[in-house]
Formats: C-alpha cells, sequence, structure tokens
C-alpha cells in the first residue's frame, strides 16, 4: 500500500468540479487514515495567470483537511515532479509507494500518474477522489472513464478510503 498521500490541485479555482462535494468528502476520509498512520500527505498547488500564489483562485477548498504541518509544493506545469522537489522529498524519505487524488483528470492527475510510473514509483489512485470540469467534447464522467480505462493495471491500481492502509 501506499506510503505518502499526494493531493493535487484542489484550489478555489476549481469549485465546479463534478461532483466536488463527494470528491472533496473523499479524500478528507484519505487525508485523516493517512494523518491517523503518521504518514506523509502531500498537498501539491498549481499556479498560472488567475491562479497566481496567494490569490483567492490559488487557495486550497477550505473543507479540505489541509495542515500546516503537511508538505506543499507548488507547480506550473502538469507535471507535479517538474522542477517541484517532489521527486526527491520521495526518494530521500524512501517512499517507493504513492497514492493520487485530486484535479483535473485529463491534466494534473493524469500526467502526474504517469510520470510517477515512469520514475519508477507504484502508483494507487484514489479513484473516487478524483474529478475535472465538463469540456466542450465530454462530460466529466466520460473523461475520468476514458482515463480510468487507460490507467487501471498498467499506470496504477484503484484504491478506495476502504483499503487499509498497510
Amino acid at each position: 500500500m501506499a506510503q505518502a498521500l499526494i493531493v493535487i490541485d484542489l484550489q478555489q479555482a476549481l469549485q465546479d468540479l463534478d461532483q466536488r462535494d463527494q470528491v472533496v468528502a473523499t479524500v478528507n476520509q484519505r487525508i485523516d487514515q493517512y494523518r491517523a498512520a503518521n504518514r506523509p500527505i502531500i498537498f501539491i498547488q498549481h499556479t498560472e495567470p488567475g491562479m497566481e500564489i496567494g490569490s483567492q483562485a490559488w487557495q486550497l477548498f477550505e473543507d479540505l483537511h489541509a495542515l500546516g504541518s503537511d508538505t506543499y509544493y507548488l507547480k506550473t506545469r502538469p507535471d507535479a515532479f517538474y522542477q517541484t522537489g517532489l521527486e526527491a522529498f520521495l526518494k530521500m524519505n524512501k517512499l517507493e509507494n504513492i497514492e493520487i487524488c485530486g484535479a483535473q483528470v485529463e491534466f494534473c492527475v493524469d500526467t502526474t500518474t504517469r510520470v510517477a510510473y515512469h520514475l519508477g514509483f507504484k502508483v494507487d489512485l484514489l479513484i473516487d477522489g478524483i474529478s475535472t470540469l465538463d469540456s466542450e467534447l465530454l462530460t466529466a464522467a466520460q473523461i475520468k472513464a476514458h482515463h480510468a480505462y487507460i490507467w487501471e493495471h498498467r499506470f496504477a491500481e484503484f484504491v478506495t478510503p476502504a483499503t487499509p492502509l498497510v
């Protein structure tokens, strides 16, 4: 099972995520489990025009169970490993198995999942803890289903809050 939880881009700019409240509740349940097991919880925050550091849009969701003692990284690309220090942190702490959740499925979650896999990490995806927005071509549910089909048993295994932390 995963040794660290990585929460990607659950920020105010994405308030309209599909099933936002359920996703946050699922992520919070998992955060609480990791915290109780004294395992690292890592928050990734995207920054770009419209999501400048410190702006309201950049802030994490207020109902997310984030604490100041958690680990935080800023990113400017869809890849949470790109020039962030995340890879070095994980390797320095011998964290080879990671669990990923957050937003957006087709951008940051997908890119981070694939990069983590290629860097040699074992990746678990909290499948009910990821979401996105509708696009001009597909609904959020279709985007998620398509990516889940690609990820499962190739780049990642799926977990739920019921999956034990062992």
